[in-house]
């Protein structure tokens, strides 16, 4: 494989109007090539609740991917909805930046806090890599016992440094509760929860995962008709190759074809190299 050149031009549309891609860059600028190796991350797919498009000024919530400075919530009133690893962590990240007051609401029960134990992944993931297609050919069954163990050390269970930075201000939970709704007037942000409790706050933060979709990836608009979906997520082969031939798909997208551990970095090496065998294998021949 020849070296890689990393380019700080981003790539705005893909399109495929013969055999080769034609990437159209932010500067105006066209690459060619015949083979794509796209990994979307999680940016476009965040899960936006109902009850609050329309509700709130625009300024009034951000999803946690989009909020990564925390000056301008200094001194004001936060509502965290999600109850997993990054509503604590932006819990704890706003209680060290003085917030005022923060509230975290989820809809089920408090997690547990307490180191988990992740030493049954690597296993799994020499399977991925040495047994073509294990993840999917796995009865469906096995597929959520996988999945369940997963969420039980990655979601039910939390980070235990998180706890002593939930004191200053106290971080106050409501568990077991959702928003019915929230209004905004004169600034504030009125909530009412399905436990019947009401306070007011000055923004919200949205806690609240992440779903596949890449008809809203910007720059596979070209291509993402050309491409099976299933329920948004990329149908993949055994090397992460798309139905458009040429076009492969890493990361989180990557999770309902290979499994939960590729959304996140310990998937990268796997992928990595399931990746270039398929490259070499597409190789076209000169």
């Amino acid at each position: 494989m020849a070296g890689v050149e990393v380019d700080t031009d981003l790539v705005e549309n893909l399109t495929k109007p013969d055999d080769r891609f034609e990437a159209t860059l932010q500067s105006g600028r066209k690459v060619t090539a015949d083979m794509v190796v796209a990994a979307p991350g999680i940016s476009h797919f965040g899960v936006i609740p109902d009850w609050i498009e329309g509700s709130l000024s625009p300024d009034k919530w951000t999803h946690t991917c989009d909020l990564v400075q925390f000056d301008d919530l200094h001194g004001k009133r936060v509502l965290i909805v999600g109850g997993r690893q990054s509503a604590f962590e932006w819990a704890a990240l706003l209680a060290d930046g003085e917030a005022a007051e923060v509230h975290v609401v989820h809809r089920h029960d408090p997690p547990d806090f307490s180191p988990a134990d992740w030493s049954f992944v690597d296993p799994l993931m020499d399977l991925t890599v040495e047994i073509p297609g294990w993840f999917r050919n796995l009865p469906p069954e096995e597929q959520k016992a996988v999945a369940g163990r997963f969420w039980a050390e990655g979601r039910l269970k939390l980070e235990p440094w998180l706890t002593p930075r939930l004191t200053s201000p106290p971080v106050r939970r409501h568990p077991n509760a959702s928003v019915d709704e929230c209004d905004e007037e004169n600034g504030e942000i009125r909530v009412h929860l399905s436990t019947g409790e009401d306070f007011v706050v000055d923004h919200i933060v949205l806690a609240t995962g992440y779903k596949p979709d890449m008809k809203k990836v910007p720059y596979l608009a070209g291509v993402v008709d050309s491409m099976d979906l299933n329920d948004g997520f990329p149908a993949l082969d055994e090397n992460f190759q798309t139905s458009l031939p040429g076009l492969f798909i890493t990361g989180f997208p990557a999770t309902r074809d290979f499994g939960p551990f590729f959304g996140f970095v310990r998937g990268c090496v796997p992928a990595a190299t399931l990746t270039v065998e398929g490259l070499q294998k597409t190789q076209p021949v000169t």
